[in-house]
């Protein structure tokens, strides 16, 4: 895969989702320059669905736009005759819900809040955002969950996927019936379809999914 300057070799399938594949990836340049990345694409069978690559390209807008310490980053958006890539930092460590697993009692609830301060941090940041005339974007996620949250092995906090936001300045594409996002982490109003505001990540973050499976104190 090449960007503007950069080749991109993949090294390892990292997982697999309805939309896009993501792989750890070598980053290489000019005069040596080499940089493990992570590299987002849409899947291969997807390639050809206009309405795919449309959600992908707008996922691809919204994260480049972002830019914030617990939140991921995008480095590159590359769109080229073989698909959109997004290539993104790479972050060595565990999803929250996984850290929880693993450690058990080892993370402390000084350790637990210190996570949820910085996921409603990036959250925040994410829904102030505003456009380059001033007005807010109003980004919803959608999608926050433990699944969502990553805590890398030197105690970083980062915030994943806006790969299902909504932003209220944009038109929604969703289908009609279709529900984005994991049921379990939802208030009522998006699983019955109504309209949604930054209260929808601020729930999911204290929802009773959250408190049973990792943000429990």
């Amino acid at each position: 895969d090449r960007g503007h300057g950069m080749h991109y070799q993949r090294l390892l399938a990292l997982g697999s989702g309805g939309m896009a594949n993501v792989h750890l990836s070598l980053a290489l340049g000019q005069s040596g320059f080499k940089r493990l990345v992570v590299v987002k694409s849409v899947r291969q069978e997807l390639m050809g669905d206009p309405a795919m690559r449309q959600m992908f390209l707008a996922e691809a807008r919204l994260s480049a736009r972002l830019n914030h310490p617990n939140v991921v980053q995008v480095s590159e958006v590359v769109e080229t005759s073989d698909g959109v890539m997004l290539v993104m930092e790479y972050l060595d460590g565990l999803a929250f819900s996984a850290a929880c697993r693993a450690a058990g009692d080892l993370l402390t609830r000084t350790m637990r809040l210190r996570v949820l301060c910085d996921v409603l941090a990036g959250l925040a940041y994410a829904h102030d955002l505003v456009d380059y005339h001033g007005e807010p974007l109003g980004i919803v996620h959608r999608d926050v969950s433990a699944q969502n949250v990553l805590v890398t092995f030197d105690g970083r906090v980062k915030l994943l996927d806006f790969g299902i936001a909504k932003v209220t300045s944009a038109p929604d594409k969703t289908r009609t019936g279709v529900i984005k996002g994991r049921v379990a982490y939802m208030p009522i109003e998006q699983v019955t379809g109504k309209q949604v505001d930054r209260r929808t990540d601020v729930y999911a973050v204290g929802s009773p999914a959250s408190r049973d499976l990792s943000f429990s104190l």
